[in-house]
């Protein structure tokens, strides 16, 4: 079981950097949309498999007999899933398409995934589902053609250390943990530079660079802007010393301002497309293509 949404950003919802709101449309529409994906069981096919699957596995989660909604009153009472959907704190709500798609068979988890996206556009909702995950988006266009994109590439190719730590760098950012999004965004291109060299080996950044321009895979002239990608990645995320107010003068963390971080993470999402895409351009066609995890010993 993987840590869910209201866990995931426990403390970004206590503080109140995240507030979901899901109006009443959109959750019967999510409802609706889960029904359709699910599967039915039963001797009349009326029973939801998938939703009971997912019921227990929320309890499990919650570390509880039963799942809770408001009534009319705004009392907290015992409900069902679909009470959940319809009249829970709207980060439960977000639980719920969450572990659905855990429960879900995959052969229609993904398009229920599209149609999800679509609902949250058309309610014109911030939040989008990517790989079973949900993200908030603050830029449409940049989470269309870059982010997703390149989570999904991550993922359809086996990229797992890549993409959890690329995954890892979006919840950071959405919880204003941006240092830490940093990080993860530079580890996350490390570890797509490993994958195009097909080494595990512990090398620096600039020995990846230097083994990936030999090998054809980046053209000499793109050097300069991955040297400048490190750059800027260590260099919003370093200590340094600064005067202090009163106390003398000490090490202090700097703040990644929330814009230097999404950049970091955009030009991370940017370099793991580019980099998978030349990787799988050079391979023979049919040439299967291993999880990196799948080691032969």
């Amino acid at each position: 079981m993987r840590f869910y949404f209201t866990k995931r950003h426990a403390e970004a919802l206590k503080s109140k950097k995240l507030q979901p709101s899901l109006p009443k449309r959109l959750r019967v529409a999510i409802r609706q949309t889960l029904n359709k994906y699910s599967t039915w069981t039963g001797y009349d096919n009326s029973e939801n498999y998938t939703f009971e699957k997912t019921e227990n596995t929320l309890k499990r989660f919650y570390g509880d007999d039963q799942l809770f909604a408001y009534d009319s009153e705004g009392k907290l009472i015992s409900a069902s899933l679909v009470g959940v959907i319809e009249r829970a704190y709207p980060p439960k709500v977000l639980d719920v398409v969450e572990a659905w798609c855990d429960n879900a068979d995959p052969s229609g988890s993904l398009e229920c995934e599209r149609e999800l996206n679509t609902l949250f556009e058309i309610h014109n909702s911030p939040w989008r589902v990517v790989n079973a995950t949900v993200f908030l988006v603050d830029s449409e266009y940049l989470h269309n053609e870059v982010i997703a994109k390149t989570q999904n590439l991550l993922r359809d190719h086996s990229c797992t250390g890549a993409l959890q730590e690329f995954t890892e760098a979006v919840s950071c950012l959405m919880d204003g943990r941006t240092k830490e999004a940093v990080v993860n965004a530079h580890k996350s291109v490390e570890s797509v530079m490993k994958l195009t060299l097909e080494t595990q080996e512990h090398l620096t950044f600039g020995r990846l660079l230097s083994n990936l321009i030999k090998s054809g895979t980046i053209p000499t002239y793109y050097e300069e802007f991955m040297v400048h990608f490190e750059k800027l990645c260590l260099g919003a995320v370093k200590e340094r010393n600064r005067p202090g107010t009163g106390h003398g003068q000490g090490v202090e963390p700097i703040d990644v301002p929330k814009s230097l971080a999404e950049f970091s993470l955009h030009l991370a999402a940017a370099i793991n497309h580019f980099l998978l895409s030349r990787w799988i351009e050079s391979r023979p066609k049919g040439e299967e293509i291993i999880d990196e995890n799948d080691v032969p010993f």
